[in-house]
């Protein structure tokens, strides 16, 4: 007897590395998602976007290099990495600090220029693995005074973690909570932006070429 049974296809969603880097790449969305992580700044436009950049020092070859899935820079000079982060390796805080390295090393500050002129850097990681214990959804790091918490140190440098498993506190955007939606393959409704997301998820995903890519 003949097996009608087809086997269901796996779906990819917007976690999978090279849905992510596609669905990134375009412009508005990018510009979108990043205002909504960082709200207390405006984003007025983006005019440098990578995706999958490898930086590596060609004198140096037993260093280790990285590949930046994302690396967008806004008009005003600020600098953003994002990063899908899919397996919790605990290692998430070096791993940071050295992406952060590497982007000083590579974009940051060119010759002949001060220290005053080197870039804002916002290390982004877009995580969707289970912690131990409960986190918030956004958490936001810079370098304090450990004997006094309100000073902080103007290095420039924030670092980001959004934790689509975390609890949400009240402070999370509209838009980072659709971001939380997409990381988990949830629908979201009411926003132009992550509808056009949505559709090119599923046309890639019904297009055998991008699935043999994927």
């Amino acid at each position: 007897m003949e097996n009608t049974h087809k086997k269901k296809k796996p779906w990819f969603g917007f976690t999978e590395d090279v849905i992510f880097g596609e669905i990134m790449s375009n412009k508005n969305f990018c510009k979108h998602v990043l205002q909504g992580l960082v709200p207390e700044i405006e984003i007025r436009d983006i005019h440098y976007l990578q995706k999958q950049r490898k930086v590596a020092d060609p004198k140096h070859p037993k260093q280790k290099a990285v590949i930046l899935d994302i690396l967008v820079e806004d008009i005003n000079g600020n600098l953003y990495n994002i990063e899908m982060q899919r397996s919790d390796d605990d290692d998430i805080a070096r791993r940071m600090r050295y992406y952060a390295s590497k982007n000083d090393q590579r974009y940051t500050l060119h010759q002949g220029y001060t220290y005053n002129n080197l870039k804002n850097v916002f290390i982004i990681f877009l995580c969707t693995f289970k912690t131990k214990q409960k986190v918030a959804i956004k958490s936001t790091y810079q370098t304090i005074n450990v004997d006094n918490h309100a000073d902080i140190l103007q290095d420039g440098l924030t670092k980001i973690i959004i934790n689509s498993n975390g609890v949400p506190d009240g402070t999370e955007t509209e838009t980072l909570l659709n971001l939380v939606k997409l990381m988990k393959d949830l629908p979201v409704h009411g926003d132009k932006l992550f509808d056009k997301a949505q559709k090119r998820i599923e046309s890639m995903n019904a297009d055998p070429e991008w699935r043999d890519t994927i």
